[in-house]
């Protein structure tokens, strides 16, 4: 009986140090003073394609470029992953209906797979969330479950 108990004990310490590794991997490290260049991707690979459909719908690039409109404008940062099936049914109503989102938002799809940092800064622990921000790019509010652009809008502070 302790020999299984060892064993199972043995089994679940290397899952943990298996998932602690995996993990870590996601983790952007960069030189000190990186700022904005460690929370950039490049817009050709976006979780979605997301051509066509700006002003109101956009790729994120950098903070720096969200803070910038958030100057003048409400920002929602969507925390998108292409395998999410509730971030895909958004995707599909963005696209069918990006003519709809209001004039002064805008909605900067961040791909959930690929912003560790952006992430950790705002407290997403999971895909398919929203974050309004502010004017100085500061976290307003965080929501999750919204699939139609009307939804996005309404649930959109700022400004």
């Amino acid at each position: 009986m302790e020999a299984a108990m060892k064993k199972s004990l043995s089994v679940i310490v290397m899952a943990y140090v298996l998932i602690a590794g995996v993990q870590a991997q996601d983790i952007v490290q960069g030189p000190a003073g990186a700022g904005d260049a460690m929370m950039s991707v490049d817009p050709s690979k976006a979780v979605f394609d997301l051509s066509g459909l700006a002003p109101g719908v956009i790729p994120f690039t950098s903070e720096a470029a969200a803070q910038a409109i958030a100057s003048h404008k409400r920002v929602v940062y969507f925390f998108a992953a292409s395998w999410c099936p509730t971030c895909r049914q958004t995707y599909r109503d963005l696209k069918a209906n990006a003519r709809m989102v209001p004039s002064d938002l805008v909605i900067v799809v961040v791909d959930y797979d690929k912003s560790a940092a952006l992430k950790a800064k705002y407290g997403i622990s999971y895909q398919h969330t929203f974050v309004s921000l502010g004017s100085k790019g500061e976290k307003l509010k965080v929501w999750s479950g919204t699939t139609k652009v009307a939804e996005i809008a309404r649930n959109a502070v700022g400004m």
